[in-house]
């Protein structure tokens, strides 16, 4: 049993052994406490995580150490959109945490900043969705999980984190019928990227990077291998295996792909035909939801297309997102499974899509309850 000793401060102090460092020495714990029970108690807690196998030495890391240990780990598992949105949630722990050792975070201490992110989201500063408050928990719950995998800490208090029942569930945005209608007859240049993501799923930074040669019209198939890197103006390469797929794509597709010109190994350029920026994007994408409701807006008052008052938005507006999500509907809507579905959206984990078709099952269940309804009034 250690010795409790008094120091001139009036506290207790003792020093539990936990074996030899990587020179052969001897490594101590220092306790310290106001009384010899209370030193006592810490004691007892310390001995119990020694024999759980608790690294003691790391336990006392702060979230922000295991934090940059685990984004060594999640580099080589994520893509780089999502290792960027990965560190920027947890990153934002880290602040609010300081250098609080790991092991004395507890629930108390998450709370709060989850509360936080509810009620002014960090990147838009307006209340954040149900969603993304979820993202948020998992991205900080990460980097306990991963320090209780390295024996570290045995105790994980986000899992005890409640979401503001306040906060909304946000809907995954997929075209109707009407609006995938408009994709493929309105004449615009955006025509071409929005046909792409809307009939094979591809990201943003994969179109930019597709090239004629991808295209495969005989197979109607589209090779997805590259990338483009808007931050590091690169191609690059995808970080996960799952990033590189063949996607198989309707004839719808195809057949529009073929009429259209083909002045450039890239498929989708700027107007003088260079690779497509960030601003490019911006610009077209403003352009195509102008169009849109210039063209199929109902208002009861139409203006001309280059009114100084600008266009009256009665169109819902959607992104290229919404398109890459009404691929993966469109697939639900086919009956093509889950597994399949994954590979062709180049989906890491198979959650994610799983998540997609669970959603969507809600959505066409309570359509078809909705029928029964229908038909047994109809009876009388």
């Amino acid at each position: 049993m250690p010795k409790y000793t008094k120091r001139k401060d009036g506290r207790y102090q003792t020093k539990i052994y936990l074996g030899l460092d990587e020179s052969n020495k001897k490594k101590y714990k220092y306790l310290y406490a106001s009384s010899e029970k209370e030193l006592r108690r810490l004691e007892s807690e310390l001995l119990s995580k020694l024999n759980k196998g608790i690294d003691i030495v790391t336990a006392d890391d702060s979230y922000r150490q295991w934090l940059d240990r685990l984004k060594a780990v999640k580099e080589t598992e994520l893509t780089e959109s999502e290792y960027d949105t990965f560190v920027a949630r947890a990153s934002y722990f880290s602040k609010k945490f300081g250098n609080t050792p790991l092991n004395e975070i507890g629930q108390q201490a998450v709370q709060p900043i989850i509360n936080e992110i509810f009620k002014c989201n960090p990147t838009t500063h307006k209340p954040s969705a149900k969603r993304t408050v979820e993202r948020y928990l998992s991205a900080a719950s990460a980097v306990f999980e991963y320090a209780i995998e390295n024996r570290a800490v045995d105790f994980n208090p986000c899992r005890y984190v409640k979401i503001p029942k306040a906060a909304k569930t946000s809907e995954r945005r997929a075209l109707t019928p009407q609006e995938r209608k408009w994709v493929e007859e309105m004449p615009h240049r955006a025509r071409l990227p929005a046909m792409l993501m809307m009939y094979s799923g591809l990201r943003k930074g994969e179109v930019t990077a597709l090239l004629w040669s991808d295209i495969n019209f005989q197979n109607h198939t589209i090779t997805v291998s590259k990338s483009y890197d808007f931050k590091q103006g690169r191609i690059k390469e995808p970080k996960t295996a799952s990033g590189v797929r063949v996607v198989s794509v309707p004839d719808k597709l195809i057949d529009f792909l073929k009429e259209q010109p083909k002045t450039s190994v890239l498929v989708v350029t700027t107007n003088s035909g260079r690779m497509m920026t960030l601003n490019a994007w911006k610009s077209l994408w403003e352009s195509y939801m102008l169009e849109l409701n210039y063209r199929y807006g109902k208002t009861t008052e139409k203006r001309e297309r280059h009114d100084p008052r600008g266009q009256i938005m009665s169109i819902e507006p959607f992104t290229m997102h919404s398109l890459r999500h009404t691929f993966c509907t469109i697939m639900y809507e086919a009956g093509i499974d889950v597994l399949t579905a994954k590979e062709q959206m180049g989906h890491s984990d198979v959650k994610t899509t799983l998540s997609i078709y669970t959603h969507l099952d809600k959505i066409y269940k309570k359509k078809s309850i909705s029928k029964l309804d229908e038909y047994l009034e109809n009876l009388g």
